[in-house]
């Protein structure tokens, strides 16, 4: 029950109780809310104070509001900081959730003039290709492609599918990332990447292409990313 008496609003004691039905798994993803009206009868509070609660919710992406529909429990976020230079196993430990891969592919492939120019390695003619569709709590989440200097042709030998390439790259070379440029766009699914990534063909989603650096400044990889944009969220820091 809430208490007027508190000093903790009566918004944010509604928002509380709300926050702790979703996660004792009394309200799910999709469940729909009782209306304002109702939810103001049961708690015995006005409407302005149930609204400041769900206009919290909203905005913690705990919930939506649907026009003429209702309100909806939200499937949960998650969440990756790109300041920081960090592998997806890495995020995911940090998000308290749980990293996985299924490989796609690993082959050395002819590169293009593009590609071979990201990596500085314009006398080159081939890269080893990696493509692993990766996954948060058993749930896929990003397509990952990425493209290496020859000299890591040992990567097709390596277990990609289990471990993450940045404690590899570690482990065999002693190699450390520095930092990356990123390009940030939004697409749409294609029917293949829908049916990898459980989701309608025509989905919108976050393309990421990426550079990465070692910390001398040296690039080790071109990559991309397709990514669940409804299920992922990004956070940056700018200096203005």
């Amino acid at each position: 029950m809430l208490n007027p008496n508190d000093v903790i609003p009566l918004y944010k004691q509604l928002e509380e109780i709300i926050r702790q039905k979703i996660s004792l798994g009394e309200l799910n993803p999709s469940d729909r809310l009782p209306s304002v009206g109702i939810l103001a009868k049961e708690h015995g509070v006005s409407i302005i104070t149930v609204r400041k609660a769900i206009s919290s919710l909203a905005e913690a992406g705990l919930i939506e509001t649907r026009q003429g529909k209702g309100t909806y429990i939200t499937a949960p976020r998650f969440g990756r900081n790109l300041n920081k230079m960090m592998s997806f196993s890495e995020s995911c430990k940090i998000n308290g959730t749980r990293a996985g891969s299924k490989l796609i592919e690993c082959r050395i492939i002819d590169a293009s003039p593009k590609t071979l120019e990201k990596l500085n390695r314009p006398n080159d003619k081939q890269v080893v290709f990696l493509s692993r569709l990766r996954y948060v709590n058993e749930e896929p989440m990003i397509i990952e492609t990425n493209q290496f200097p020859i000299e890591f042709a040992y990567l097709i030998n390596e277990d990609v599918e289990n471990r993450s390439l940045y404690e590899l790259l570690r482990e065999k070379d002693g190699l450390e990332m520095g930092f990356a440029d990123r390009e940030l766009e939004i697409c749409r699914a294609t029917q293949r990447e829908a049916k990898m990534l459980q989701i309608k063909k025509g989905a919108p989603l976050l393309l990421i292409r990426a550079v990465i650096y070692l910390q001398n400044g040296d690039p080790i990889y071109v990559g991309t990313q397709v990514i669940n944009g409804e299920r992922y969220r990004f956070s940056m820091s700018v200096l203005i």
